[in-house]
Order: structure tokens, then sequence, then C-alpha cells
């Protein structure tokens, strides 16, 4: 087993890159097993590797032994070429790393583990043999991925001023595909010469990205959302990073919340279609591979949401007790197996709370909570 990494700073198409890798039919076929897990900051390894040994047998496990899943996934893997991508490490513990790896080395020579990281460390941790660092796009490239999605069938011949306009603009993204990709989706929109300009003028460049922790250009395309379609945005903070949803339930969450206002004769799913077109062709979020009901966000759209959203939606994640209070409206945590009550102590906090949503990341056959429950008051 060798691991490959791949580093570069948000936004730059890590993650991009590796699926084009991984989706390619001679991969498909050269691997016995190709399972992708999404690690984000929170690197827990037993988490981790529970998700690998379901991901590989295709069926959920109830054991809470982690010496037992290293067992149980060192014979699934016995004799088979694998390919496992883990993408988003921020951990760099190389104690970690070994019990995890230890599990793999029953599988046959070639089998391969990518991984995707903004830390080069987390690269040496993992003992990478090969480290591929992606830098920023070269201008050519830049300014040839902005016309792609910032003019109608990606050409700019009869907007000169735009096109002039677009190549300040491109500067100011640094190279970075995502922002890039991010500022061309929202202009296509706008073809005033007068709002390019604008935008291009905006005070938004100039603030630290620490100010608004999140990139400037991302912050743009929020301000210039329709006022309506700004609360649906924000409600995507409930979800947890690399959370995969389906486009109908989503809908039916805005219903529920108030969120869709009555235009004409349409009904509300013919609204809610529309405010998601509207989120969508702004590439706020991405359809997953080629499921057409299925779509992920990305981590710094993610934060956004979460910038925007403040204290009015909660994930019950990590220690997250300090930011709950009488402002949070809206709470989501991703179900475990046992769910015990201390968990929940902090929404207690929340006295104007309207939504409580239980999340699954992996197919959990079931949840329950300890014989404590909650006790609700008017």
């Amino acid at each position: 087993m060798s691991v490959i990494a791949i580093v570069g700073m948000g936004g730059i198409g890590k993650t991009a890159l590796t699926q084009f890798v991984y989706n390619d039919s001679k991969v498909k076929e050269h691997f016995n097993v190709e399972p992708w897990v999404c690690v984000s900051d929170e690197f827990g390894l037993f988490k981790i590797m529970k998700t690998i040994l379901e991901k590989v047998t295709k069926s959920s496990s109830d054991t809470t032994d982690l010496d037992e899943i290293q067992v149980t996934l060192k014979e699934k893997l016995a004799g088979k070429r694998f390919l496992f991508v883990l993408n988003d490490v921020w951990n760099k513990n190389y104690v970690q790393w070994e019990v995890l790896s230890n599990s793999f080395k029953s599988g046959v020579q070639g089998s391969k583990v990518i991984v995707t990281t903004r830390e080069a460390d987390v690269a040496l941790a993992m003992r990478a043999e090969v480290i591929r660092n992606l830098l920023n796009l070269l201008e050519e490239d830049c300014l040839s991925l902005f016309t792609k999605h910032a003019f109608p069938k990606g050409k700019a011949d009869a907007y000169l001023q735009q096109e002039a306009l677009g190549r300040q603009i491109v500067e100011k993204c640094g190279g970075l595909p995502l922002a890039i990709k991010t500022i061309g989706a929202l202009l296509r929109s706008k073809l005033d010469v007068a709002e390019w300009d604008m935008i291009l003028k905006s005070e938004l460049w100039d603030l630290p990205i620490e100010q608004i922790n999140v990139m400037p250009v991302l912050r743009l395309s929020y301000k210039h959302l329709p006022s309506h379609v700004k609360w649906c945005f924000a409600y995507f903070s409930i979800f947890p990073k690399d959370y995969v949803f389906e486009k109908n339930q989503l809908i039916l969450l805005w219903m529920a919340e108030g969120f869709l206002q009555e235009q004409g004769n349409k009904t509300m799913e013919e609204t809610g279609d529309d405010y998601f077109q509207a989120l969508m062709s702004r590439s706020l979020f991405q359809q997953l591979n080629n499921n057409k009901s299925c779509f992920v966000m990305h981590d710094l759209v993610n934060d956004l949401a979460k910038f925007v959203s403040g204290q009015c939606t909660i994930r019950l994640e990590g220690d997250c007790s300090y930011e709950i209070g009488n402002k949070t409206r809206h709470l989501s945590y991703v179900k475990t197996k046992f769910d015990s009550f201390k968990k929940f102590q902090p929404c207690h906090m929340a006295t104007q709370l309207r939504t409580f949503l239980p999340l699954e990341l992996l197919s959990i056959p079931s949840c329950h909570l300890s014989k404590k429950g909650f006790e609700v008051t008017a």
C-alpha cells in the first residue's frame, strides 16, 4: 500500500482533481474496492475506521470496539487491491495514522490511499510516497475558466467592456478555481457594465479573510443574492461539512420553515425549485457525480453559510455549548447508534428553538436516546 497526498489551499481544486481520477473507468476496473471517506476537521479514528468498514462491506456495523473493527477490516481487505480516498484531512497525529494504516496492510500490492489536505505536515505524518502540491492557476487558465462561467455560451466576443473589467476581477481571485467559478457564475446574470464595475470596486475585496471568515468573493456572491433567497442559503449551515443533501428533501425543509414566498400560480414546490436553481446557478453547491437528486457544498461555502447565519443556526458537534443561546432558532445533530442525554444538555439554553433536525451521515438502522428524554415547555 502506498499513500498519495494532494496538498493545496481551500478552493484550489484538490477534491475536484481527486474525483476526476476516482471516477475514471480505468481506475474503477483496476481496483476491487474504492471507499471515499470525507474526514474534515474532526479526525475521529474510530469513526473513520468504522466508516471505511461499512463502505467496504456495504452494510452497517453495531460494534463499538476499535480492535474488532481493525480485525474485521483486515479480513475484508485480504487479497484485494483497494483504493481509499480520505478527503480533507487535518489531523497530523502520526500515531493515529499508524493505527489506521495497519488495517490496510492485508491488501495486495498496488493498493493506494489518496489523501487531500491543506496541510503539508499531514502528508508527512501519513508518510506519503507521492506529494502533489497544487498551485494557483496561471493567468491564461484563470481567464479561460472565468469566461466559461461569466459569459453566455462561454464567449466574451460581444462583451468587450465586460471582458476588460473581468480581467481585473480575475486578478483579485488569486488564481483560485473556486473563487473564479463563483464570481463568474454571479456575473453571468449581471451583464450590465455598471454592475460589473460596482463588483470590481466593492469594499469587500479589501477586507482581510480573517475578518469575515470566508473568501471575499464568496461573501460578494452572498451579498448579491435576492433577499428572499438569502434565508434559504443561510439554512445550509444546519448541515455538517461534506453532507450530501437531496434536492426534494431540502425544499420540503424550506417549506416547513416558512422561507418560501408565494409566486403567482406556482406551487410551493415550484417556488422552492426556483430558489434552488438560483443558488445552484451561482455555483454555491454542486451535483454529486452523476446523481441528479443529490448535491454537496464546498467546505468554504459551508463556512459562509455558518458565518451569515450566526447563532441562529447551530450544529450540535464538538463543544458548541457556548454558541447556543436565546438567538438559536435551528439546531441539528448527526445521529449515532446510541446518543446519551448529556450530549443534548446545552439545548435548554435555546429558549426560542423552532427546529430540531436529526441527520444521518451513514446508514444506521435504528437510533436510541438514553432513558432520560427531553422536557418540552411552551
